[in-house]
């Protein structure tokens, strides 16, 4: 009886402290969070990666052979999951929370931590929009490209 009355005035007290208000703001979706994340991050790398695969050539070990856009789909895999652990990396308050957070899970790779950090939800909608974001990009026209760059500028004001 007297730890249902604790838990009552815990909750309560938490309740009138403004615990739990959201200031008329309902929590942002994880859904939609990912959906966007991932399409700006992907049209990002797509217009960097339209110019030789310069992107692609710096982050990854992929042989020159490959970076064609045959092969975009795993190109864009690969960037996405360094995509992943960047948004992984902008979750934490501290760039050495981030490092120790690694070094405590060695077992898990960028999805993982991401799927446990963000939620399965941000990520499966991150990947699919990442996916498209990077490949309009990349094989885009040059007035489209630009039309992309300027979403791009737009959305850093």
């Amino acid at each position: 009886m007297i730890r249902k009355f604790m838990a009552f005035l815990l909750f309560a007290s938490i309740l009138f402290a403004g615990g739990l208000q959201t200031d008329g703001h309902p929590p942002p979706d994880p859904v939609l969070m990912g959906m966007e994340e991932g399409y700006y991050e992907g049209i990002r790398l797509g217009l960097e990666d339209r110019h030789n695969f310069r992107i692609s050539r710096a982050w990854q070990q992929i042989p020159p052979s490959q970076l064609t856009l045959d092969n975009k789909k795993e190109i864009a895999r690969l960037l996405m999951k360094i995509g992943l652990l960047k948004q992984v990396y902008l979750s934490f308050s501290s760039g050495e929370k981030f490092d120790a957070y690694l070094h405590a899970h060695p077992e898990m790779n960028a999805v993982q931590a991401a799927q446990r950090i963000l939620g399965q939800r941000f990520v499966k909608a991150y990947e699919k929009s990442f996916q498209k974001g990077y490949e309009n990009s990349l094989t885009a026209p040059p007035e489209k490209a630009a039309n992309y760059a300027a979403l791009l500028k737009a959305k850093k004001r």
